[in-house]
């Protein structure tokens, strides 16, 4: 699975490390932890750990953009770790396009700011 979550203890987040590239599986894992946690809180933060990405397959992406769509009044904040360039501007373009959405990107050596924002 290219998508591994993050223990931790805190109910509103999930936390999740992506590594190479994301397949329709991985999201529908994904959809279905979101909207289990949505049962139980209103809002919900991620953070995501972006390691060696290698994009997304087709039928991933519309799995993300179907829950993009369907729950985008549903998040609060994205915290985004890695050391691209491009995830970085990705985070800046998603923070415009979806503007009740608050995304910061954090470098991977400010993973502890990254978490400190998530939890405020």
């Amino acid at each position: 699975m290219t998508i591994e979550l993050i223990d931790h203890s805190i109910e509103n987040v999930i936390g999740f490390r992506i590594k190479e590239k994301i397949e329709a599986e991985d999201m529908n894992t994904m959809v279905e932890l979101i909207e289990e946690k949505l049962k139980q809180e209103d809002k919900l933060r991620i953070y995501a750990e972006v390691d060696h990405w290698s994009g997304m397959s087709v039928a991933a992406f519309v799995e993300d953009l179907k829950l993009s769509l369907n729950h985008f009044r549903d998040f609060e904040k994205e915290a985004i770790v890695s050391d691209s360039k491009w995830i970085k501007k990705l985070a800046t373009i998603s923070n415009s396009l979806f503007s009740s959405i608050e995304v910061k990107h954090f470098d991977v050596e400010d993973k502890d700011q990254a978490w400190d924002f998530i939890c405020s």
